[in-house]
């Protein structure tokens, strides 16, 4: 109550006031309508008082603060293993619904934790066992070093023990209580896991390729393991991997020919009672073209003229390019199919050169082939084969160039080689020419080349294309040539590739350099299928396939002349459940594994589930539409222990800091081990009495019904 002295002179005026107009009920001859105001008054001025003094209500009470418990749930794809109908997750909501984890709570705080790739909290009906990492030991010190404070009393584990983290045992610096949730069984004697699986990047229908396996064995020294390559339920091909050492790592290439374009499921399977689940069915998608045009690159050197050829004919993704250079030793090496590393032989036979649309000879040395291979080469652009020769200071400079080229040469040979700055232009004929064509009219400018070879004249056949300026006199330095029924271009630089700088007035989507190749190929090598000039989607994804839990990037780009005539995409996966989802594909920009920038769209989807993803693309646009699909395989994580029994041991090495490791049938000694509240205090809490609806409400019904009254007897 309020000690105001001030509020206890307006409560004692109040009351006397009141009292003094009470003395004239007295005369009132009406005796029960007296004692009725004289009531209603003095109650009115009771309750008023009541409220200008404030009384309040004081009581004392005591406090008990609960300890903190950080309960780690491990919520990895393992704790699914175990008995059927008992698992260690179904253990581990059994313990969190148990009696004692009721009783538990009325002592302690608990806070609830999935241990996974990272830690995060998570309330009880929400916890799922799909992790594919279960990092126990980061997940324990993450939680230490976050909520490990002065009122924490320890953490509650809930796990198989199988930790997938890779780190160092740790001992938790708080105590640690661990809840069996399977007993421990005879470890594993022997176990084989699939770490990576490496399809060909590019399969070519009817060309032969491989897929890498990556494997690690522990116990299995001196045991012979048999890795299968699977398609529609068909053992196509086999490749045994022996051990010698505990945890060693081995890998197996198996020989691959896809007959026909399109996309295949495969599977890799480890055919050993010790292969891990994951490894006796790991799944891929193998997404074969067409072959197109073939293109055979061979360079003197791996300078920059080759390297940025090799990008540049490989954007046209019709074409497979089997590119070569010739080492110091004499010696050719292959770079494969766009790039990629390969070991093809070189082979300059009638035969071999056949089955090829174009060859591209970037300045080779005349003693780097024979005679007799100089010589297919010309019998073979004159059966109707596309070749391309590019100058520099070895081939066309070389004397022996007359005995290499001499018969088929656009230009005389030899050309000397002069290196310096060489402004270039083109011709009226370069302008009107598929090489070059309209899409070079509005440049003005090219940049200047840093060598040519000096060209005296031309073959009466010839038409130059482009010129270039040497000591004031026109010379010629892109030349093409019919010859015979096939079709020759010759470049009398090694320098051009500085055109993949852009030219003043270039409205191209690609480089002036790449434009240039892929126009001089569509030339030679016309595009007798018309994909290039009708033009369609490819579909591709940013790996050859997936682990659970990775997210699946898929790109779309346009494959024509010219930009994409669309503006948006439809994309729709299917999900090995059956279950369609909407992909969001957004205009980007990204590198292509052969180092090429490219304009399309991206969009992305996390690998949710096991198996094989088909995703299909389609876009509309005023005349036409397009579609594209793909599939991608989404297979199990080997970071994840599958099939082991449980790891008590590593689970005990956590309670020596305090805890301890409990069965199920000892949840009664779990619950006397729990810490018991600490800390008591006692507080004083102080209740408004007066500052109450009733009180008010009493005030005012008082009031109004000594109004009601004096109105119905006529009293003022």
């Amino acid at each position: 109550m309020t000690s105001n002295w001030l509020f206890w002179a307006l409560a004692a005026a109040l009351l006397a006031g009141t009292a003094w107009t009470l003395r004239g009920f007295r005369r009132d001859p009406d005796r029960v309508r007296a004692r009725w105001l004289l009531g209603l008054r003095t109650a009115s001025a009771l309750l008023l008082a009541w409220i200008v003094l404030q009384p309040q209500y004081r009581r004392k009470e005591t406090v008990v603060e609960r300890p903190v418990v950080g309960v780690l749930v491990d919520a990895s794809q393992s704790m699914n293993d175990g008995p059927a109908g008992s698992t260690r997750a179904q253990a581990a909501r059994a313990w969190l619904e148990s009696a004692a984890f009721r009783k538990a709570r009325e002592t302690c705080d608990f806070r609830y934790f999935a241990v996974g790739r990272e830690l995060s909290e998570i309330l009880p009906a929400d916890l799922t066992f799909d992790a594919t990492e279960s990092r126990i030991g980061d997940g324990l010190t993450a939680w230490v070093r976050r909520w490990g404070r002065e009122e924490t009393a320890g953490i509650v584990l809930l796990s198989d023990g199988l930790d997938t983290g890779g780190g160092q045992p740790i001992q938790p610096a708080v105590p640690c209580w661990v809840l069996e949730v399977e007993p421990p069984g005879a470890a594993p004697s022997a176990r084989v896991a699939v770490w990576q699986v490496e399809p060909p990047r590019r399969p070519v229908a009817g060309a032969e390729t491989s897929v890498r396996v990556v494997l690690q064995a522990w116990g299995m020294d001196g045991r012979d393991v048999p890795v299968e390559l699977w398609n529609d339920d068909r053992k196509i091909g086999v490749k045994t991997v022996r051990f010698t050492r505990q945890g060693e790592v081995a890998e197996a290439i198996l020989p691959l020919k896809p007959e026909k374009p399109g996309t295949y499921a495969y599977e890799i399977r480890v055919a050993d009672p010790a292969a891990d689940p994951a490894a006796k069915a790991q799944p891929f998608v193998l997404t074969v073209r067409q072959e197109g045009r073939s293109v055979m690159l061979l360079s003197n050197t791996l300078g920059f003229e080759s390297k940025f050829l090799r990008r540049a004919i490989t954007t046209d993704r019709n074409v497979r390019l089997d590119s070569y250079a010739r080492w110091p030793d004499g010696g050719w090496a292959s770079f494969g199919d766009g790039g990629g590393s390969g070991g093809k032989a070189i082979d300059l036979s009638a035969a071999g050169l056949a089955s090829r649309s174009a060859v591209v000879l970037a300045d080779v040395s005349p003693d780097a082939l024979t005679p007799p291979q100089w010589q297919a080469l010309a019998d073979y652009a004159s059966r109707g084969g596309g070749l391309v020769v590019l100058g520099g200071p070895n081939l066309l400079g070389a004397p022996a160039a007359t005995a290499a080229l001499g018969r088929i040469s656009p230009v005389p040979v030899p050309a000397p080689h002069r290196d310096g700055r060489f402004g270039v232009k083109l011709t009226d004929a370069g302008l009107r020419h598929p090489v070059f064509g309209p899409l070079f009219e509005s440049v003005r400018e090219f940049p200047a080349l840093q060598g040519a070879n000096l060209a005296s004249g031309v073959a009466g056949n010839a038409q130059v294309l482009m010129e270039t300026v040497a000591d004031g006199q026109a010379r010629p330095l892109v030349v093409v040539k019919q010859e015979g029924a096939g079709r020759i271009a010759m470049v009398l630089s090694d320098t051009l590739w500085r055109w993949r700088v852009a030219s003043p007035g270039w409205t191209g989507r690609q480089s002036p350099y790449d434009t240039f190749w892929a126009q001089t190929l569509d030339w030679l090598a016309p595009d007798q299928e018309g994909l290039q000039s009708a033009g369609r989607i490819e579909l591709t994804a940013d790996r050859p396939f997936y682990r659970q839990g990775d997210p699946i990037v898929l790109q779309a780009e346009w494959i024509g002349k010219g930009a994409a005539p669309y503006s948006a995409l439809e994309a729709t996966m299917k999900l090995p459940s059956g279950e369609s989802r909407a992909v969001a594909m957004r205009p980007s920009v990204w590198q292509n594994p052969d180092g090429r920038r490219v304009t399309g769209f991206r969009g992305e989807l996390t690998a949710s589930q096991t198996g094989v993803h088909e995703t299909n693309v389609r876009a509309a646009w005023t005349g036409g539409e397009a579609s594209a699909n793909l599939r991608v395989a989404v297979a199990s994580s080997p970071e994840e222990r599958r099939g082991e029994t449980p790891d008590a041991a590593w689970l005990k090495s956590l309670t020596v800091t305090g805890g301890g490791y409990f069965t199920r049938t000892e949840s009664d000694r779990w619950l006397s081990s729990l810490p018991k509240p600490r800390r008591q205090s006692e507080r004083e809490t102080v209740t408004d009495i007066w500052n109450h609806p009733a009180a008010a409400l009493a005030l005012l019904g008082c009031l109004c019904a000594e109004w009601w009254l004096r109105r119905r007897r006529g009293l003022a």
